[in-house]
């Protein structure tokens, strides 16, 4: 039998409203259930762009110079900040130029107090305060946030080895003040973009890549915000040995050769373990854990307060340029994670009598040396939290997720 023309549209319908729902559906169950991750930056390394972060990826040194208001500037106060960066002066032929590619930006995010421009001067004997905030008070009248456009100026041989060591331009000797390289900046100082600043295009690019940017930092923030409120939920982690007791203070050797002792711990997490270099059997497993930690707290943005302290049980073997070669092939970040060495009874009764864990050399032993193979979570206040096998996986997110509790709980 035939369909007639009002079945015929009653099917046309209900295809239609499937089509149509299924998309639909999807985008709603996405929603509710899953989470969004948007495209991101890459990183750059002298090599070039990189699409993850690894220890080669280029972070601007810290440093201290004078802005336009004729008060010391430093880069701590870009920190949280995402900023473009420029090199030019005042008095330069193309200033012009320049000054019209960077207001599209700065007008773009004239509001967010989080999006700065930042130029640095290739003349500082004429970019005095008074001129470079003359220049800046033209330019940044309808600015809803104050101090969003930084020029700064100082001592003209600090910021030429900023510009070649930190954003790795080499400039024309023939016309050493003609930079056409703009770059853009993350949260946490590291290059994230780049881009010619005579091309309109490349502007375009630079304002759509400071939004990829604010998304990867609202991201992060709604991630912190969702395992704040989880772990607010879970019991409290326990203090492992007598209340009072509390992880002495020490003085040891770093891989620079340089004292590293609990002064530079306070106030900050730790992980700790126990290897030596020359190991053959666990301490190459619990190494790749470290740096997969290491990586991971990077994830989470926590890796200014969370240390990793690995302490060789073979000092005397294990001297500073040994563990930096070590340290190297690991992709050790010294501002994460410490290779330690020093004296060898130091080292054993901190881990005897600190972290309650064994370290002595051992004929019967692998190597010659008997280690603890876990990790210890110590808190902020030096007591003890957790024990977790340095050698499993599982473990060692389960003390990844205990340390970002104690983070976020500021514990």
């Amino acid at each position: 039998m035939e369909p007639t023309p009002t079945n015929r549209l009653k099917k046309i319908v209900i295809l239609t409203s499937i089509m149509l729902g299924l998309p639909l559906t999807g985008l709603l169950l996405l929603g509710v259930f899953g989470e969004h991750h948007f495209n991101t930056l890459p990183y750059f390394s002298t090599e070039g762009p990189i699409e993850a972060w690894s220890i080669d990826a280029r972070k601007v040194h810290d440093f201290e110079l004078t802005n336009h208001e004729g008060v010391p500037f430093s880069s701590s106060a870009l920190d949280g900040k995402v900023w473009l960066a420029s090199f030019y002066g005042t008095n330069a032929p193309h200033v012009a130029q320049m000054t019209k590619q960077l207001l599209w930006p700065n007008f773009r995010y004239r509001d967010e107090s989080d999006i700065a421009t930042v130029c640095f001067t290739l003349d500082a004997t004429h970019d005095q305060p008074d001129v470079l905030k003359t220049y800046v008070d033209q330019n940044t009248r309808y600015n809803g946030s104050a101090g969003k456009w930084q020029f700064l100026t100082g001592n003209q041989s600090e910021i030429d080895a900023l510009i070649a060591e930190s954003f790795m331009i080499q400039r024309d000797s023939a016309d050493l003040n003609n930079v056409a390289t703009l770059w853009l900046v993350d949260a946490k100082g590291y290059l994230r973009g780049v881009y010619h600043a005579a091309s309109e295009d490349g502007i375009k690019d630079a304002v759509e890549d400071i939004a990829l940017l604010q998304k990867e930092m609202d991201e992060a923030s709604y991630h912190q915000k969702k395992a704040r409120q989880k772990a607010e939920k879970l019991p409290a982690l326990p203090v492992l040995g007598t209340p009072e007791h509390v992880v002495p203070p020490f003085a040891l050797l770093q891989m620079d050769s340089t004292e590293f002792s609990h002064r530079n711990v306070r106030g900050r997490l730790r992980i700790v373990d126990f290897f030596f270099t020359r190991c053959p059997s666990i301490c190459p497993i619990m190494s790749s854990q470290m740096a997969r930690l290491q990586f991971a707290l990077r994830q989470r943005d926590m890796e200014h307060d969370v240390l990793l302290l690995s302490h060789s049980v073979d000092p005397t073997y294990d001297t500073p340029s040994k563990l930096t070669a070590y340290g190297q092939r690991l992709g050790v970040d010294t501002t994460q994670w410490q290779l330690l060495t020093g004296d060898q009874e130091v080292i054993y009764d901190l881990a005897r009598n600190g972290y309650f864990m064994t370290a002595l050399e051992s004929d019967t032993a692998a190597g010659g040396f008997f280690h603890s193979d876990v990790f210890a979570l110590v808190d902020r206040q030096g007591q003890i939290r957790g024990y977790y096998d340095g050698t499993s996986t599982e473990s060692v997110d389960q003390l990844l997720n205990d340390t970002e509790t104690l983070w976020l709980l500021n514990q």
